[in-house]
């Protein structure tokens, strides 16, 4: 009996005598910081014999693995065989899986203070649907105007954004004056630093919509004047020299003549012009963006046509310029825009001297002409032929003027309204850049003009847009053109 419990117990620790298994190859895997540390490994507990703990060190063993898998099931295969591989007891897996399994916030580069006036910019050209906007702020504030405003900022939203960003705490508009004073800087909280102007973001937005109003309106005059910088309101004279300026023959002796120069002049004289518009309560209340980009582009128009109207007003008025006596005027039947008035209206100019009685040596180079004879013009200039079907009978000719002068047209050139108006008077003008027939003055070079914003007084509610723009015009050299009249 001794010897069968003997053999028994050889058999029974050949069964649980555990095999070493043999690892897999390890596979890389990225472990998160901190890991749970792993339990140490103990002696056994006195009284227990080494094969009872080994069976059940076999055991927990066992558990463990099974643990591991029900944790994971399936899930990242790879953390679970290292988990098997490097003992992980069950609550360092289960703290893995959650980390491995916490989902991965892509890094964004937001920059300091997003809502920034270039932003607000970008949103209220957006809105507004300012054509090429891109050219007119950077990619990055647009983007995060079109993030920020999906479907567009109002005129509250505008300024509550400017308050925000000064300080404001409030959290709506319904005290708007509140939100002006805080958006416009003059109402900042403590330890705030204003650090969005909306003055500024309204005169940047209104400068935008201003050109497009100054740019809807006729742009004839700048086609046909020269363009003068000035600095001051003062009238400022222009000279051209004149007198004996040809060579003369060098004698034998080598002795240079001296010359006689004289001078012609000529003056101008910038002005202001301006008009001021409001954007009332009612335009915040009712949250109307279009009220700051509705009145800019009127100031703009507005600018637009007084430039016209002061221009054409100036060109037009012009019957002590162009006379027979200045040589610079022809009238009768054979002067109506025609081959053969054109040619005449062209000899004209070729017969134009200066002070000396010499040809002044320019070339015409501009057909200027009312809108009645808008379409004559075009075939005069575009023309390779001309057909005569009148009781002449001529038969196809060609045009000798076809590509020589380029037209312009302007609507003020036959307009009842202006001084000298005529639907049938054109004109054959030289290059301005060459020989300028009328000038226009810019202050300090400034062509379009500069629109301003500020809170209203007291007594009004709302902002203020005033526009200006300082010009003069005045007609110069009477060598420079031909008037013709079309008629008798």
């Amino acid at each position: 009996t001794e010897m069968d419990q003997t053999q028994t117990a050889n058999q029974d620790d050949q069964t649980v005598t555990p095999t070493t298994p043999v690892a897999p190859d390890p596979v890389p895997v990225l472990v998160p910081p901190n890991p749970v540390p792993v339990e140490p490994v103990t002696n056994p507990p006195e009284g227990i014999s080494e094969v009872e703990a080994m069976r059940a060190a076999h055991a927990t063993e066992l558990e463990r693995i099974a643990g591991i898998r029900a944790i994971y099931n399936g899930v990242l295969p790879l953390v679970e065989a290292q988990a098997i591989r490097e003992g992980w007891n069950l609550e360092k897996a289960e703290l893995m899986k959650i980390r491995m399994m916490r989902p991965e916030v892509p890094a964004i580069h937001v920059p300091q203070n997003t809502i920034n006036a270039h932003v607000l910019e970008a949103a209220c050209y957006v809105s507004a649907g300012l054509m090429n906007v891109e050219e007119h702020v950077q990619e990055q504030s647009l983007e995060i105007a079109a993030r920020k405003f999906k479907g567009g900022i109002g005129l509250q939203e505008l300024l509550l954004e400017a308050a925000w960003a000064n300080g404001y705490t409030g959290r709506t508009f319904r005290d708007h004056r509140d939100v002006m004073r805080a958006a416009f800087g003059n109402r900042v909280e403590a330890s705030s630093v204003s650090n969005v102007d909306i003055g500024g973001i309204l005169a940047n937005v209104a400068n935008k919509f201003l050109l497009e109003g100054f740019f809807t309106v006729e742009r004839t005059w700048r086609n046909i004047c020269a363009i003068r910088n000035v600095v001051d309101f003062k009238t400022v004279t222009s000279y051209r020299l004149i007198g004996k300026d040809q060579y003369e023959l060098v004698a034998p002796g080598g002795e240079i003549k001296h010359g006689n120069l004289g001078n012609e002049s000529f003056t101008n004289k910038a002005d202001t012009y301006g008009l001021m518009l409001g954007v009332d309560r009612r335009d915040f209340i009712n949250d109307d963006l279009g009220a700051i980009t509705t009145v800019p582009r009127k100031l703009g128009r507005g600018s637009g046509l007084k430039i016209n109207d002061i221009f054409w007003t100036t060109f037009m008025n012009n019957s002590a310029f162009f006379t027979a006596g200045n040589k610079n005027f022809v009238s009768g039947a054979d002067t109506a825009l025609t081959i053969d008035g054109l040619t005449k209206a062209e000899v004209a100019y070729y017969d134009l001297v200066d002070a000396d009685g010499k040809p002044i040596g320019t070339m015409p180079t501009i057909l200027l002409v009312p809108t009645a004879l808008s379409a004559i013009g075009t075939q005069l200039y575009k023309s390779l032929e001309m057909r005569d079907n009148t009781a002449n009978a001529r038969m196809p000719i060609n045009n000798p003027h076809a590509g020589k002068f380029r037209v312009e047209v302007s609507r003020y050139l036959g307009n009842s309204n202006y001084t000298g108006n005529s639907t049938k008077a054109w004109y054959l003008l030289s290059d301005p850049n060459d020989l300028p027939v009328i000038e226009v003055a810019f202050l300090n070079g400034q062509e379009a003009p500069t629109i301003e914003t500020a809170t209203a007084d007291f007594n009004i509610l709302g902002v203020q847009m005033r526009g200006y723009h300082d010009f003069g015009v005045a007609l110069q050299d009477p060598r420079a053109a031909i008037k013709s009249k079309g008629e008798v």
